[in-house]
C-alpha cells in the first residue's frame, strides 16, 4: 500500500524550488538555453535549436541552408539534493520548510549549473590579463577582441571574479558622480557596476582558477598538413617533456585565429605531441611546419561572452513510481527552459519524511569565437 504523505505537495514544492533555482542562476540566465519536453535520463542526449548564420553573396544568389539546425547536447549531469524531515520539522508552516530546506536546496543545485557552465572558459582561445589593479582599459581591451570577432553588441555579459569586481568598484569612474553619475551612486548603494561599456556585469564566487601547461620552450610547429574543419593537430618542437593543459591557447602562423586544447597532452622525449585535440575547428588548411606560438597564462579566469556563445539544456526526469511509496512531480518553465523534480517518500524504518530536489542537464560551448576570458 502506497504511503499517504498528506499535505506535503510534491508539485508546490517543485513549483516554488523551480522559482528560487531561477532567481539564484548567475551565468545560466545569460546563456542560450534549450529543453527536450519529453522525459530523459543520464547520458541521454538531445538536440537544441542554435542561432542561424548567414553569409551576405552576390545578387541574384542561390537560397542558403539554414545553417541554425541543432546541436547535440548529452545530458550528463543528473544532480540531487534530498533532505529529511524530523518529527518537529513535520509541523513547521509550509513557508518555514520552503525558507528552511526548499530554499537552500534550489540554491545548491543552481550553484553546480553555474560552476559547469563557468569550467566552459576552458574553451575559449582569446583572453585578456588583467591589469593589477584592474582598469578601465582591461574592459575597452574586451570590446577591442570582441569587436575584430564581429561579436553582436547586443546580449553581452561579464562575469567577474570577487577580485576584479572589488577593484573595478575601487576605480572612481565607475563608483563615484563625477565619473558615473547616476549610476555611481547606484554602485556604491549597491555594490553592484551595472553595465559598463556594454556589457552587463556580475559577480560569480564560480570562476574558476586555470592551472597552465608547464614548457620552457612552448613554440613549436605543426608536425604534418592539416585541413579547414579539423579538430585534432600533431606538433613537435616544445620542450621534451613539456605539459599542455586542456584551456592553454595558441595560434598557428598564417591566421589571427586563436584555438584553445580541449584535453591535456604531454610531449615526448622528443618535444613531439602525436595528437591534440583543439577547438575551435580549424578556419583553414595549415601546411606542415607552420609555426605554433602557445600561451600558457594561469590565474582566475573572468569572462566576457555573448549569449550564444555557450548552452544549458534540461530535459524533465521521469515521474515513474508517483503514488508507489512517493509522491512525484516535474516542473518545466516554458520560457526559461528550467526543469526540476520533486520526490517525497516516507521511510518506514526511521519514521522520517524525505524531500529529494533533482535536475538533469547538460553543458556545451556553441561558439568560442563569442567569448573572452580576463585573466587575473
Amino acid at each position: 500500500m502506497a504511503n499517504t504523505l498528506g499535505v506535503y505537495d510534491p508539485i508546490f514544492y517543485a513549483q516554488e524550488a523551480l522559482i528560487w533555482l531561477q532567481n539564484a542562476l548567475g551565468m545560466a540566465t545569460r546563456v542560450h538555453r534549450g529543453h527536450d519536453k519529453e522525459p530523459q535520463q543520464k547520458g541521454s542526449v538531445i538536440s537544441i535549436s542554435r542561432p542561424s548564420t548567414f553569409t551576405v553573396q552576390d545578387a541574384p544568389s542561390t537560397a542558403q541552408d539554414l545553417n541554425t539546425g541543432s546541436v547535440n547536447i548529452t545530458l550528463d549531469k543528473w544532480k540531487e539534493v534530498k533532505f529529511k524531515l524530523t518529527d518537529k520539522e513535520l509541523s513547521f508552516t509550509t513557508e518555514k520548510i520552503i525558507e528552511d530546506h526548499i530554499m537552500p536546496a534550489a540554491y545548491a543545485l543552481a550553484d553546480d549549473i553555474d560552476a559547469k557552465l563557468c569550467a566552459l572558459y576552458k574553451d575559449i582561445p582569446w583572453y585578456q590579463s588583467a591589469s593589477s589593479p584592474a582598469a578601465v582599459a582591461d574592459l575597452t581591451a574586451l570590446q577591442r577582441i570582441m569587436f575584430t570577432n564581429k561579436v553582436p553588441n547586443r546580449n553581452r555579459s561579464l562575469m567577474l571574479s570577487g577580485v576584479l569586481r572589488e577593484e573595478f568598484l575601487n576605480i572612481s569612474a565607475f563608483s563615484q558622480w563625477q565619473g558615473a553619475g547616476t549610476d555611481g551612486v547606484n554602485t556604491q548603494k549597491e555594490g553592484d557596476l551595472g553595465m559598463k561599456y556594454g556589457f552587463d556585469t556580475f559577480a560569480n564566487q564560480n570562476a574558476q582558477t586555470h592551472t597552465q601547461g608547464v614548457a620552457a620552450d612552448a613554440t613549436g610547429a605543426l608536425n604534418g598538413a592539416v585541413l579547414k574543419g579539423g579538430t585534432t593537430i600533431a606538433f613537435d618542437g616544445v620542450t621534451a617533456g613539456g605539459t599542455f593543459k586542456a584551456g592553454d591557447t595558441f595560434v598557428l602562423a598564417g591566421n589571427t585565429q586563436r584555438y584553445s586544447f580541449t584535453a591535456d597532452v604531454t610531449a615526448d622525449g622528443g618535444g613531439a605531441v602525436a595528437s591534440a585535440s583543439i577547438t575551435p575547428a580549424l578556419v583553414q588548411d595549415y601546411a606542415d611546419n607552420v609555426v605554433m606560438t602557445i600561451n600558457l597564462v594561469g590565474g582566475v579566469q573572468s569572462l566576457a561572452f555573448h549569449k550564444n556563445a555557450f548552452a544549458l539544456a534540461m530535459a524533465p526526469l521521469s515521474e515513474m513510481g508517483n503514488q508507489l511509496g512517493a509522491r512525484i512531480a516535474t516542473i518545466t518553465d516554458p520560457i526559461t527552459s528550467l526543469s526540476l523534480r520533486s520526490r517525497i517518500y516516507y521511510v518506514g524504518n526511521s519514521s522520517e519524511v524525505h524531500v529529494a530536489l533533482d535536475c538533469l542537464y547538460g553543458v556545451k560551448t556553441l561558439d568560442p569565437n563569442l567569448a573572452c576570458r580576463l585573466v587575473d
